[in-house]
């Protein structure tokens, strides 16, 4: 039998979502992108999942949109683009808004209270994913010794929705992840919350494989789902943001919808 868990003291607490403001509708302090904002405590890590913004060309969008709602996080923001922080195949306006919170090339490692963080753009071409593979390939091999580990990029591999095959691409990126031991994996691009048993790359489930949580429930309009993917745990059509507490060794969640509602939650070791 499995021993129980450890109740987590209050550690680094995170907050993710991504998709997050509609340009169009109610003035942006009003908007849900400004809501699910409201959820995320003053001075809280957060980690954009990409999309920041929509309807707009991305740097008047930015400041006029993401500003007023999620913007207000931005010195402790972490954040990866998404396919609509592209204008005309480039990202250069999301890279500027966001600095080093983005890394210079929009994929970066960093390291929160002994986690290792890794940052990735699903966006690029397939030169541009090369490069990236390679540099993943020696982030993981020189933090080897790192416990706990958790990567984020936009199109999720894995999801019950319209873009269910979106992020095939990436398939190499989670076999190779996998295969150090990496812990989460968190996307957007599906504007709604799904949480997944641990996958190998090929989706099936695996006690040894990553747990994935697609949280594309920042603020702009959300979507409905298809036929539920394998290992699909739980799938919840709300605006929201999931809360990840991090601790040595293990980790917890909690999808909590505007409103304060938690709608999922649970906690699990790291690898």
């Amino acid at each position: 039998m499995t021993p129980a868990l450890p109740l987590l003291a209050t550690l680094l607490q995170v907050f993710a979502a991504g998709d997050v403001a509609r340009c169009r509708g109610a003035p942006a302090r009003q908007s849900d992108a400004a809501r699910t904002a409201a959820l995320i405590p003053q001075g809280a890590t957060v980690l954009m999942l990409g999309d920041a913004t929509y309807d707009r060309p991305a740097r008047t969008a930015l400041q006029a949109c993401y500003g007023p709602t999620w913007g207000v996080h931005l010195p402790r923001t972490l954040a990866i683009p998404g396919n609509h922080d592209y204008v005309s195949g480039k990202a250069a306006d999301f890279l500027a808004y966001f600095g080093p919170a983005a890394g210079e090339r929009g994929y970066f490692a960093r390291s929160l209270d002994g986690w290792l963080v890794i940052g990735l753009d699903s966006n690029q071409a397939v030169a541009g994913l090369d490069r990236q593979y390679a540099w993943l390939e020696a982030t993981l091999e020189e933090h080897r010794d790192v416990r706990c580990t958790l990567v984020m990029w936009h199109a999720p591999l894995f999801s019950s929705g319209r873009h269910r095959r979106g992020g095939k691409h990436m398939r190499r990126f989670w076999a190779l992840l996998d295969a150090h031991g990496a812990d989460v994996s968190l996307h957007g691009h599906e504007h709604f919350y799904e949480a997944f048993e641990p996958l190998d790359a090929a989706g099936r489930p695996s006690e040894s494989g990553l747990r994935s949580f697609v949280v594309g429930t920042g603020g702009t309009k959300l979507r409905g789902f298809g036929r539920p993917a394998e290992g699909s745990r739980v799938r919840i059509a709300s605006h929201g943001v999931l809360r990840l507490t991090l601790d040595d060794g293990a980790y917890e969640w909690r999808f909590i919808e505007v409103g304060g509602q938690v709608a999922d939650s649970g906690r699990a070791r790291c690898r």
